[in-house]
């Protein structure tokens, strides 16, 4: 309805053009009229489109809501989360300074060498005011080859220390929430204080071996398709791609196997994450059981997880578009839109409130979805440590469950 009346089919309140009443072309153009117009019809498709499937999957969202619920008490209850996200993009921010520091040093660590010319040429010499025909040919720079390599594996260790830090953030908070699971979150006596520094003192002391194995196997897969993809383009420029079409079929294949297994490495690696919480385990046996406890339970974590997802994605849809809203309000108001204040279009501020908003609520939300796969992986655990009865869970969880288990023992 907002669009609408921007889009002046509902009220008297239109959007105006770029340019004033004032101006000569004023009737020329409309342009912002017809983008809002185009965004009304958008949303319009959007908002058909979510009421349809909404009413279509209601029974599984109300399912996967009280997963959601569960997970949304455990924040409440371990304040620390809510706020958690701030501390490692703080560390990653630090660190990219210093990276950023080190590669302008690295990269201006070459030799300037001047071009070798085969053919004749001349160019203009602003500073001499002349025509030259001695550097025509431009100069490149040169590494050894301790530099190059130098460079190169500061660009893989930039990488490695990212999801190093990403992997730390989630097993701190699997680990928080982890706590709070099995300590049946009735007594905080039995929870550890402030669960988030209790589990980042044990990731310290006990974990961070695993988490870079973790970390550096992502690293390693996604370099090797970083390389191999830059090799592609390098073939398709100098125009030397396959030719027959079985060996095109068989080029295209392989990266999107390559693509298949950096996503299947990273959703491991995320569940090993959280067995490493619950479990202490190391890297490779915590993958083993993370892997074990996610087949025999696929119909029950792939239902809720699928929709669970879904649920997070529009609320950080939601966050976003009210922050573009809110943007756009104030934009709208009398202040930028006369004298010399006026915008010329509102387009490029809210679509950057829009991107912001978003990357924003993705990190918090990554909290939400941490904690929600934290809690289905300790009820599996659960349920497996005492033969098919999680004795941990809240009733909730075991309500929702127990009635997917009925489905299951059903379609077996």
């Amino acid at each position: 309805m907002f669009y609408y009346m921007k889009a002046g089919w509902v009220g008297d309140d239109a959007i105006s053009p770029i340019i004033g009443e004032h101006d000569p072309y004023y009737h020329v153009s409309a342009r912002e009229q017809h983008h809002i117009r185009a965004a009304a019809f958008l949303m319009t498709c959007v908002m058909i489109v979510a009421v349809l499937s909404s009413i279509a999957i209601v029974r599984r969202i109300l399912k996967a809501t009280s997963v959601l619920k569960v997970a949304a008490k455990v924040i409440g209850e371990v304040h620390a989360l809510i706020i958690f996200p701030v501390i490692p993009d703080t560390v990653l921010a630090v660190f990219y300074m210093f990276w950023l520091s080190a590669a302008l040093n690295l990269f201006s660590s070459g030799q300037i060498v001047h071009n070798d010319c085969n053919t004749n040429c001349c160019a203009c010499d602003l500073k001499a005011k002349r025509v030259s025909c001695d550097d025509c040919c431009g100069y490149s720079i040169h590494y050894t080859p301790h530099i190059a390599a130098s460079i190169l594996f500061h660009l893989f260790g930039c990488y490695w220390a990212t999801q190093f830090i990403i992997a730390c953030s989630s097993t701190v908070i699997a680990g928080s929430v982890a706590s709070y699971y099995w300590a049946r979150g009735e007594s905080l006596t039995t929870i550890p204080f402030l669960p988030v520094f209790s589990s980042m003192k044990l990731l310290m002391r006990y974990s961070l071996g695993s988490v870079a194995i973790g970390s550096l196997i992502v690293s390693f897969v996604e370099s090797t398709r970083f390389i191999l993809e830059a090799i592609r383009r390098r073939l398709k420029v100098a125009d030397i791609m396959p030719g027959s079409w079985i060996k095109r079929m068989m080029f295209y294949t392989s990266r999107f196997c390559l693509k298949c297994i950096e996503l299947t490495i990273k959703s491991v690696n995320r569940n090993a994450y959280i067995m490493i919480a619950i479990t202490g385990k190391g890297f490779f046996r915590a993958s083993e059981m993370a892997t074990d406890l996610i087949i025999s339970n696929i119909l029950r974590i792939g239902r809720v997880n699928v929709i669970g997802d879904v649920i997070l994605f529009l609320g950080k849809l939601c966050v976003s578009l009210a922050s573009a809203l809110f943007a756009f309000l104030m934009l709208d108001s009398h202040k930028y839109k006369s004298s010399h204040n006026k915008i010329t279009s509102p387009l490029f501020p809210v679509l950057a409130c829009w991107v912001l908003g978003y990357v924003v609520a993705t990190l918090f939300f990554g909290v939400v979805e941490m904690s929600i796969d934290t809690i289905i992986l300790s009820y599996c655990q659960d349920a497996e440590e005492h033969q098919g009865t999680a004795h941990y869970a809240p009733p909730l969880l075991i309500e929702t469950f127990d009635e997917q288990n009925e489905v299951q023992r059903i379609a077996q």
